[in-house]
């Protein structure tokens, strides 16, 4: 009987060293996706920083061009993500 008590208590102690190197696991790969999301994180605001300045440096070209006496054609989506705006000004 004691024997029985024996074994199953160090039954438990591996299980229980199991579950510890799990938690361990799982607190690294928690850390790690962390890292991955600050990364991203940063990245989106890098990108939204660029689209933002692209689109004000788009606004002064057609700025410039309206006080230039060009005619700006009204078309949705003009501001934001046009490739090209030489399509959109004309000589009035």
């Amino acid at each position: 009987m004691l024997s029985n008590i024996l074994e199953h208590h160090g039954h438990a102690n591996q299980h229980l060293a199991s579950l510890e190197e799990d938690l361990v696991h799982s607190k690294r790969e928690e850390e790690k996706l962390k890292a991955t999301i600050e990364a991203l994180e940063k990245k989106k605001r890098e990108m939204n920083a660029r689209v933002a300045l692209m689109e004000r440096n788009d606004l002064y070209k057609l700025l410039e061009a309206k006080m230039e006496g060009f005619q700006i054609a009204n078309h949705p989506g003009t501001i934001g993500g046009f490739k090209n705006l030489n399509l959109l000004i004309t000589r009035k």
